[in-house]
Formats: structure tokens, sequence, C-alpha cells
């Protein structure tokens, strides 16, 4: 039998994995934008909350906070550099009006 402890952190894993292929998703768009240097009819509020989620979820991962959420702290602090990225490559693009 599998120990409580196993289970968790191949549970945790598996949805670090897929968070990580989530947080990936929105790449072939930033790339139609770069490549177009124009954010279209793009709008930033998905990118904006999830950057949000990120920060909370990070939060709540840190040591003082949560002990023992490794895989917590990992994943969102790896979404918080990519949704960040997005965010300023949108700023970036964005009309100057």
């Amino acid at each position: 039998m599998v120990s409580a402890d196993v289970a968790r952190n191949i549970v945790g894993i598996i949805g670090n994995v897929i968070s990580f292929g989530l947080f990936l998703s929105p790449v072939p768009t930033f790339w139609r934008i770069y490549k177009a240097k124009d954010v279209e009819e793009f709008k930033p509020d998905p990118y904006l909350a999830t950057l949000m989620n990120c920060l909370l979820w990070f939060f709540y991962g840190l040591p003082i906070v949560h002990p023992n959420s490794t895989l917590v702290l990992t994943i969102n602090g790896i979404g918080l550099v990519i949704e960040g990225a997005y965010i300023i490559m949108f700023i970036i693009y964005a009309a100057k009006n």
C-alpha cells in the first residue's frame, strides 16, 4: 500500500504538469501578437486574472503561511513568471492611444 505522503506527492506532481500546460496554452496567441506587433482585439482580463490567482496561491504556499506546500509554491511561482511575461508583452504591443 502507498503511504498518504507518497500519494499526495504523486497527485501534486501530476497537477503541476497539468497546470504548467495550462500556463503555456496562450503561447500561440502571444506568438500571433508578437508577429503582428499588435494585440488586435485580445483582452488582457484572463491573463490578469490568472496572474492574481497565481499570486494568491503563491502566498498560500509560502512556508510561513502553510508548511509543506512546496509543490503549490513552485508551480505558482512559475505561473507568476509566465503570466507576468504575457502581461508585459501585452502592454508593449497595446495601442498607444
